[in-house]
């Protein structure tokens, strides 16, 4: 069994605008600054060939009281964005994976950029997450996706707090 997270928030911003707002380093700094996300670092933030590849990785903060907290230090999770390049009106998707060091659980998923009325951009995400073992599994996935999900929609929070204190004419 797996865990199936699904996420979807509107903006208004356009396609282009909204993309560069969640691929920007300062955007993605500040993110982490605030959300306190331990031991964050970006490895990559770049374009080649078309494709927009955006690596990171931090501590991941699981639940005390959780089963999955059995080590001694925190595991740290790596994740990977792949973009594709955009269509005409816009709209593209993308690709995500999630690795936890020492962990043997495997997370995947996408998303889209679509655009919505005049000017508005609907942001989507759907990520598994799937952890082996026959006893602790389950209750892995739970842990984690509990965790990632408090994280996502707290990065949303953050991104409507951003654009808030910022012109959009600066995207």
């Amino acid at each position: 069994m797996a865990e199936q997270l699904h996420f979807g928030w509107t903006y208004d911003l356009t396609p282009l605008a909204t993309f560069r707002m969640v691929t920007r380093l300062e955007l993605l700094t500040e993110q982490a600054r605030q959300l306190d996300h331990q031991q964050h670092s970006i490895l990559e933030l770049r374009e080649r060939e078309g494709v927009f590849r955006y690596v990171a990785q931090r501590q991941l903060d699981l639940e005390s009281g959780s089963r999955t907290r059995l080590f001694s230090s925190r595991p740290m999770l790596r994740q990977t964005h792949l973009w594709q390049p955009p269509n005409w009106d816009g709209s593209r998707s993308y690709e995500t994976t999630g690795e936890i060091t020492g962990m043997a659980v495997t997370m995947a998923g996408g998303g889209a950029l679509t655009p919505i009325g005049a000017g508005g951009t609907r942001l989507s995400l759907s990520l598994t997450i799937s952890a082996s073992g026959r006893l602790s599994g389950r209750k892995t996935e739970s842990g984690i996706a509990e965790s990632l999900s408090k994280t996502i929609e707290a990065e949303h929070e953050f991104r409507l707090s951003w654009l808030a204190g910022q012109a959009q004419g600066s995207f």
